[in-house]
């Protein structure tokens, strides 16, 4: 079986299949019942008098035309500049420029503690943040442009490999590494495994979770950047041309002032779409259930549940018939409060198996919606070769490898491109799962749409639904919120 590629919905109710082509051509869209966005877009700045500098250029910069990188003009488009594209203006609000001074990171600097130097620069931006939040008037965003010294030392966790109590050898940390991958293909151990010590693998530390999830009682979405996503004449090969990065940032700006780039085209009007998973609490064996909500339009909206019990065997979180009713029940008053009406249509995308008393608690509490389904997505790292061609197969491939079980390639050959966009054998998802009416041509169909609504960036697609994307980021930031504290439920103040 093979599905089209989804079409996005832009200005005018054009319609095109490539967010840059379709905003270069359309504009953004705008939705039914919410405001048009101003004619310009307040900006605030914190960073250091070096990237506050590095930001002022790259603002200016986005306003013109940014050419593309040369070879490939629908893979890599020129930047038209930002006004052109969304019909609205980035303005950088003098009195809402916060500087971080020398002092105040070298202060951060001489903290040995790995974890309290990186709360204590996160606690800075919040200071900072906080002060932006009695100006009038109040920016849309704020640009965090962080220092290159605190991107040095607080953006990596190898303090506490090789400072800490706790020392590994390159081969330790390589077998860890191994050991994570196959855990997020489901993959288990013989021997139970403490899941702490794959903490110590990951590249990045805690410092944007925890801005994150500080700023969110501030009100103020927030955009961070470091010096080199900000730097023009970068000759660093790890990150992306400049007009690419453009289109990103200003896709992501555009979004977080509350303006929508585009929709989904052919999703069911009054369909609910929801992704269950689980994050780990901070300093505790314990897992909490998390559901990222989304309407059909796009917009999304994040939700904390209940605690979870773990599978004695496979390892894996589940909830209890109680807490999968009640999250069911918070997912349906919130799409309620946001779409003013109970949707027609729930499709429940997880990223494990079903238990039966899951089932049972979404279902009673969705027992005024009409139609549900229960979709179960999980990556195991299965690949499949074409026989001729020097191409992996096509994006939208769908494959049937067992009763109920169907493979769907979400990254692949793009017909539009005439082109695979990557550098290794695709891995596709795998539905081991589905409960429900819908036909598996519907469910594989949505599941392809919704990997392209990544409003964090505006490339083509991404390789999982927005539904399950970035569950794992999501979750690390709400284990910073308090559990006494509600977290804010608009999708924009995680990204």
């Amino acid at each position: 079986m093979f599905i089209d590629e989804p079409l996005l919905t832009f200005g005018e109710k054009k319609q095109h299949v490539d967010p840059k082509m379709g905003l270069l051509a359309y504009g953004p869209c705008l939705l039914p019942n919410r405001r048009v966005i101003s004619s310009s877009i307040r900006l605030g700045i914190i960073g250091s008098k070096d990237t506050i500098n590095l930001t002022q250029l790259w603002v200016e910069k986005c306003q013109n035309e940014i050419p593309g990188k040369s070879g490939d003009s629908l893979l890599f488009p020129s930047f038209p500049g930002f006004t052109r594209v969304f019909g609205s203006e980035l303005r950088i609000q003098e009195e809402c420029i916060e500087v971080i001074t020398q002092n105040e990171i070298n202060k951060i600097l001489r903290i040995i503690d790995f974890n309290r130097r990186v709360k204590v620069a996160a606690n800075l931006f919040i200071e900072k943040l906080s002060n932006l939040r009695v100006r009038e008037p109040r920016p849309h965003v704020v640009i965090c442009a962080l220092p290159q010294e605190i991107v040095d030392a607080c953006g990596t966790k190898r303090d506490r490999i090789t400072r800490g109590r706790i020392k590994l050898t390159k081969k330790e940390r390589k077998i860890l590494e191994i050991i994570r991958k196959h855990r997020e293909m489901g993959q288990t151990t013989l021997f139970p495994l403490d899941e702490s010590f794959l903490e110590l693998t990951y590249g990045t530390s805690d410092l944007r979770r925890l801005i994150k999830a500080k700023a969110m009682s501030i009100g103020i979405p927030t955009q961070l950047v470091k010096p080199k996503t900000l730097t023009v004449d970068s000759k660093d090969k790890t990150i992306q041309d400049v007009a690419t990065r453009a289109w990103n940032l200003s896709v992501a700006l555009y979004y977080k002032a509350e303006g929508y780039p585009w929709k989904l085209t052919e999703m069911e009007t009054g369909t609910c779409y929801v992704g269950i998973s689980f994050y780990k609490e901070i300093n505790k064996n314990v897992r909490t259930s998390i559901a990222q909500v989304f309407t059909h339009t796009g917009e999304g909206l994040v939700l904390r549940g209940g605690r979870a019990i773990q599978d004695e065997i496979t390892r894996t979180p589940h909830l209890t018939q109680t807490n999968a009713f009640n999250l069911m029940c918070d997912v349906i008053d919130l799409y309620k409060k946001q779409m003013h009406s109970l949707p027609s249509r729930i499709v429940v995308h997880k990223s494990s198996r079903f238990w039966s008393d899951e089932l049972s608690g979404f279902r009673e509490a969705a027992k005024e919606i009409d139609f549900l389904d229960f979709v179960a997505i999980e990556n195991r790292g299965i690949r499949f070769m074409r026989r001729y061609g020097k191409y992996p197969p096509l994006r939208g491939t769908v494959i049937q490898i067992g009763e109920g079980d169907y493979i769907l390639f979400t990254k692949g050959y793009i017909p539009y491109y005439r082109t695979y966009p990557g550098l290794r054998v695709p891995t596709p998802l795998e539905i081991i799962e589905h409960y429900g009416d819908s036909p598996m041509s519907v469910i594989c169909k949505e599941i392809l749409a919704l990997t392209k609504m990544n409003w964090n960036s505006a490339d083509f697609c991404i390789r999982e639904p927005i539904t399950l994307a970035y569950s794992r980021e999501v979750g690390k930031i709400l284990a910073y919120v308090p559990e006494e504290v509600i977290p804010r439920p608009e999708y924009r103040f995680y990204m």
